[in-house]
């Protein structure tokens, strides 16, 4: 992104630029998801759960019930003006997808941020460019919207995701932890005697 500031103010990554070297398989073309896309995206964002429940099993599961919502959260994605869902093709397959999202806000700074907050590349693409290509493609659409700060959320023990996105100049600034409630009460009772 032009014009990006060395210091950034956001949740989760932020984004500091830095240079990546890639060369892009042939024959691989970005383009918006289509509701035509609906049930593929929604293999694939199984497919990103289930990655990242193998990366850290301390991670909430989804239920069936979630499942089943996320055909219709594709798809109210995919009339949303502030979301931009791009697939990635190869050979006419659907080999990836990212899933971006601008915020706009007025009670903090910056006030317009671009959220990444899906990706996955099928196991057999990855490491050729296919996820600089969706980002590249998903900046466009940040920058169109005036983002000011772009932030990303992944599963920590997910290397996959931890490389790709420190090679692109996110760093870490918001920690997310979890407890169970009486593991936390547990520990209390044997501080406080």
């Amino acid at each position: 992104m032009e014009n990006t500031p060395k210091t950034r103010v956001g949740l989760g990554y932020s984004f500091i630029p830095n240079p990546v070297q890639v060369n892009p398989m042939d024959n691989l073309k970005i383009r918006r998801a289509a509701s035509s896309d609906v049930e593929r995206i929604v293999e694939l964002g199984l497919l990103l759960q289930e990655h990242a429940e193998k990366s850290n099993p301390l991670i909430w599961r989804i239920t069936e019930e979630g499942k089943k919502l996320i055909k219709q959260k594709v798809e109210t994605d995919l009339t949303d003006s502030n979301v931009l869902v791009l697939l990635a093709e190869a050979h006419g397959e659907v080999i990836g997808y990212v899933r971006g999202e601008v915020v706009r806000r007025s009670d903090h700074v910056p006030e317009t941020v671009g959220h990444v907050s899906l990706m996955y590349v099928v196991r057999r693409f990855r490491r050729k460019g296919v996820g600089i290509c969706l980002m590249k493609e998903l900046c466009r659409f940040f920058d169109s919207q005036k983002a000011q700060d772009l932030t990303v959320r992944y599963i920590i023990g997910n290397k996959e995701a931890e490389g790709f996105w420190r090679k692109l100049g996110f760093e870490p600034i918001l920690m997310t932890s979890s407890m169970h409630p009486r593991e936390l009460d547990f520990k209390l009772k044997a501080i406080i005697k």
